[in-house]
């Protein structure tokens, strides 16, 4: 039972660490120029698919991505906890957009 329980932690541990990064990437002030809403989620689809109209820049990160056999898949495993996590940031991305 006690190994049963250690398992799920160690899970759950891992799922929280791997999750969440298109989110932390989106809302950095660093060479990101996305959308102001979700920008998480626009940077996994940027970063999936390369560059489009709203994710520019993407092309090198993208054929990394595409390169290691992981990170396609830890990203569309991260996408659903960035779509959560943005709408949770949502009331919060409106009150910064409004002009002062």
């Amino acid at each position: 039972m006690l190994k049963r329980i250690y398992r799920l932690f160690a899970l759950a541990v891992l799922a929280s660490a791997l999750a969440g990064c298109g989110t932390l990437f989106g809302r950095s002030s660093g060479g990101y120029y996305g959308p102001e809403y979700y920008s998480g989620t626009a940077y996994n689809f940027g970063l999936l698919f390369g560059a489009d109209e709203n994710n520019r820049g993407y092309f090198p990160a993208t054929l990394w991505c595409w390169a290691s056999i992981a990170c396609p898949v830890l990203t569309v495993y991260s996408m659903p906890v960035d779509f959560v996590v943005d709408t949770v940031m949502l009331p919060y991305d409106v009150y910064q957009a409004i002009p002062e």
